[in-house]
């Protein structure tokens, strides 16, 4: 990958159209537009209608085209964009003729790794627009557009500049000053410190909330055999996704729904009934039950006996759920169990309620700011586990400032880490490969 030379792809899916968009970036971005278009000139941010000619003057297609001048475009650079008719024959007729008049073929996101470079997006914004073409809800979709604008990198920008001003006192008192930290001084680098956590703190919080709208949560129904398992799911799907049979043991390899709860993508998983498996492919489809509740985010214990046993799981949430209300006259006589009756469709929506509020769901608000990937959260917790070390360095009766100040740096790299300012080749390089070429 170079960044001195020009780069193109189509900027919209490969299949038929109305339309097709192909981007050019680069230095030669121009020269290759004028080779295309018979050396007409176009007016930057004005779209004008234009024949795309091959070397030998033959038209290709007529094209809408937008030229963007340097640095006032996505990538920084000069930038060209062609609308055609979306045949992909002629999108690959178009790159194919810019790659002889001098572009070659772009990378995945390499149009977002020059804006990246070119400091039009730092990292926290690429991960927004790799979140933004995936994500699953409008809800998601607005909360990442925020970001996008810069909601969360101005929020860790003002930690940074925070830090520094932190970290140029404490370099004063090492190179000027001879004198031991006065306890003014001291309560106010402490008070400092403290309220640098506070925000920290609210923002490593807030990645359970990013990461559920971002990649969603996944929910298993678990419980013996014939208790209503593959007919709730149908229900919570609204069509029969998962063969329903009185005949125990009917589900031998998982199913899987995915449901928008208040914008969250939520993975409802059906499981083979956990009881002594008959033979050889039951045992597997228990194993695999017993594996999955391990990788869950919560679990629905599903059971139509009022005195039956529900699952227990020592680190994963659990609603127990008493199936087959219509049929049981008789209550469960424990507190907390929902009463449903999948068949008929009671109490479901009560239990779609429940895991709302048991996965947080209920919380996530769109005019908030979330972390959402894990990448911010490791650097987010870094940087929080360096400042609570500062302020209890900063607390000592004797101050140890250059203590303090290397624990104030340690904090300041994680937060650059996030920004993109310090991170790594290997880390940068997988996420722009989850972007699209085009993008």
């Amino acid at each position: 990958m170079s960044a001195g030379d020009t780069i193109v792809a189509p900027a919209t899916p490969f299949g038929y159209s109305g339309i097709a968009v192909v981007r050019i970036s680069g230095p030669e971005a121009f020269s290759i537009l004028s080779s295309l278009t018979g050396g007409r000139n176009f007016s930057a941010r004005r779209a004008t209608v234009s024949d795309i000619k091959d070397k030998c003057g033959t038209t290709i297609d007529r094209c809408v085209i937008t030229k963007f001048s340097s640095p006032s475009s996505y990538t920084g650079e000069d930038v060209v964009e062609i609308s055609s008719h979306g045949n992909p024959f002629l999108v690959e007729d178009i790159i194919r003729i810019s790659c002889d008049f001098g572009a070659r073929p772009a990378e995945a996101g390499e149009f977002t790794r020059r804006a990246f470079l070119n400091g039009k997006l730092d990292l926290v914004q690429v991960e927004a627009v790799s979140s933004l073409i995936h994500s699953k809800s409008s809800e998601n979709s607005r909360c990442q557009q925020k970001i996008l604008h810069g909601s969360l990198s101005k929020i860790l920008k003002k930690i940074r500049s925070d830090l520094i001003d932190l970290l140029g006192s404490f370099e004063y008192q090492m190179d000027f000053s001879e004198e031991v930290v006065s306890s003014e001084e001291n309560k106010h680098f402490s008070a400092a410190i403290e309220n640098l956590l506070k925000t920290v703190i609210k923002l490593k919080d807030s990645f359970y909330l990013g990461r559920l709208l971002n990649r969603g949560a996944t929910v298993v129904i678990a419980g013996e055999p014939n208790v209503g398992k593959s007919t709730l799911l149908n229900r919570l799907a609204g069509s029969e996704r998962a063969i329903v049979s009185t005949v125990p043991g009917t589900t031998r390899d998982t199913v899987e729904v995915e449901l928008l709860l208040c914008g969250v993508p939520v993975l409802f998983v059906d499981t083979a009934g956990l009881r002594s498996p008959k033979d050889i492919i039951e045992r597997a489809g228990v194993k695999r039950t017993l594996n999955i509740l391990d990788r869950a985010d919560l679990i629905i214990s599903l059971t139509d006996n009022p005195k039956g046993k529900h699952i227990n799981h020592k680190t994963k949430p659990v609603i127990r759920v008493l199936n087959k209300s219509d049929l049981n006259i008789e209550k469960s006589p424990e507190d907390g169990i929902i009463h449903i009756s999948s068949l008929k469709s009671l109490g479901v929506g009560k239990l779609k309620k429940a895991v709302s509020y048991s996965l947080g769901i209920n919380k996530i608000s769109t005019d908030a700011t979330y972390l959402s990937t894990t990448r911010q959260h490791s650097a987010i917790k870094t940087c929080f586990k360096a400042l609570f070390k500062a302020l209890d360095i900063a607390g000592s009766q004797v101050v140890d400032v250059e203590l303090l100040s290397f624990e104030l740096r340690v904090a300041l790299d994680a937060i650059d880490a996030i920004l993109g300012k310090t991170t790594a080749d290997d880390i940068l390089n997988h996420v722009f490969r989850s972007l699209c070429v085009g993008k």
